[in-house]
């Protein structure tokens, strides 16, 4: 049983899942999105299982939707989704899935588990639902500017460049040091 006061701090960690995906792009600049059944198209996503980083969770993603060779590279967004009343927060990472050289427009996973499109960046985030659809300009962005992007609820949260702090002294300046050092040397 937990300490008084401590449930709700208990209570609100072990609500927080975690997601990862690909954004996986054609040399034309087509973006791949997924639909199972007739759900929502969505990109290569999904839930990091227990055990699992988010970095093998999108490689695994990628590998069951395109081939079983398949990696991702660098970290292009990460987003903190506020829960909200009854519902945990999450964090979801959108990996860079690389640029395929294809001229295949569509296709359906083995066994007809899912239907895959390359569509123009812009027409993804018409289909996507609005956080996904924003997380998605977001993963873009970073791609663009060659880092990664953070987000709060889909927003780009404002960042400044870090500057180091000024130089100080470990000690402070000692009047007539080298006085010192004569006196050292003397004895």
């Amino acid at each position: 049983m937990a300490a008084p006061g401590l449930s709700g701090y208990y209570g609100s960690i072990f609500k927080r899942s975690t997601t990862a995906g690909a954004v996986i792009r054609t040399v034309d600049g087509g973006v791949l999105l997924l639909r199972y059944g007739t759900g929502p198209w969505q990109l290569p996503a999904g839930v990091v299982k227990a055990g699992e980083d988010p970095r093998t969770a999108a490689r695994r993603i990628a590998r069951e939707t395109l081939d079983p060779g398949f990696d991702v590279g660098r970290v292009l967004a990460v987003d903190y989704l506020q829960g909200g009343p009854g519902r945990g927060d999450s964090i979801a990472f959108l990996f860079d899935g690389g640029t395929l050289a294809t001229t295949v427009a569509a296709f359906t996973g083995a066994g007809g588990g899912f239907e895959a499109r390359f569509l123009p960046a812009a027409e993804c985030r018409q289909m996507l639902d609005g956080v996904t659809g924003k997380q998605l300009a977001g993963a873009l962005l970073g791609l663009e500017l060659g880092t990664t992007v953070e987000l709060v609820d889909g927003v780009q949260v404002p960042t400044e460049a870090v500057c180091p702090p000024p130089l100080r002294r470990m000690m402070p300046p000692l009047e007539d040091f080298s006085a010192v050092l004569e006196h050292r040397e003397r004895t």
